[in-house]
């Protein structure tokens, strides 16, 4: 698919994501400009994955970094596992849902609302609103009000025909560099996630927390913390919905 977005709020302009091989490549494009106290700064980047990289690089400044696909992590986790363990995390997992984020204190509901033809998942954390496709982790729009900072991502189109394979290119010129504390917090997420859905009262955990937040008892999250709540949904999704691909 190729999903054009528009930008607004604190940065202005537009991204454009391009997604192919059901999900295991994406490369998006983004281009803002920034005004602030009387000057304005152009934001041009791509990031670009595929099962065995992500790639992040900033056009302006002509620099680009890229770690170990956090999924190929969470896969090394899983297939350590005995069979019985193995059962056990992926039912724990589809108990789980999406309550990743309830865990953290969001909200989540399902099929809330139709999108370019595409029934949406509404997820609720720490002032961002983000509505993707049913079962994926694919956005069509996304609120953000933090600190007084808002901004809003909204996709005008949707087309699912081929995408071209230059979409996929690295830019030329630049060099990306690993980057070690990224890839050293995927592998410790990819544990620590493998471990909680091991456990038999996993699920059951989190539905629990996930009710207590509902009664108020959020927990205070930091935007780092969110973050890898949300890697932690990406990989579990892609684990295991490429399971049920093949």
């Amino acid at each position: 698919a190729t999903i054009q977005y528009t930008i607004t709020g604190m940065e202005n302009g537009d991204e454009i994501t391009y997604i192919r091989d059901y999900g295991r490549e994406v490369a998006t494009y983004h281009t803002t400009k920034t005004s602030m106290m009387g000057m304005t700064m152009v934001n041009k980047t791509v990031d670009i994955s595929n099962p065995d990289w992500e790639y992040s690089f900033d056009l302006t400044n002509h620099t680009g970094t890229k770690n170990v696909n956090p999924e190929k992590y969470m896969i090394a986790e899983y297939n350590k596992l005995s069979e019985t363990e193995k059962e056990k995390v992926t039912s724990n997992a589809e108990a789980m849902g999406v309550s990743v984020v309830e865990g953290f204190g969001g909200q989540v509901q399902k099929n809330v609302e139709k999108i370019h033809g595409y029934n949406c998942d509404r997820a609720e954390m720490m002032g961002t609103v983000t509505y993707s496709i049913h079962g994926t982790t694919i956005p069509l729009r996304m609120e953000s009000n933090m600190m007084g900072i808002n901004m809003k991502i909204e996709a005008i189109s949707v087309d699912t025909g081929k995408v071209d394979d230059k979409y996929f290119l690295l830019p030329e010129g630049i060099e990306p560099m690993l980057d070690p504390q990224s890839d050293a917090i995927a592998q410790s997420l990819a544990k620590e996630t493998i471990s909680m859905l091991k456990d038999p009262e996993g699920a059951k955990k989190r539905q629990l927390e996930a009710q207590e937040n509902g009664m108020g008892k959020q927990k205070q999250i930091t935007p780092e913390q969110q973050n890898q709540a949300e890697q932690a949904m990406q990989m579990l999704q892609g684990l295991f919905g490429r399971q049920k691909q093949e």
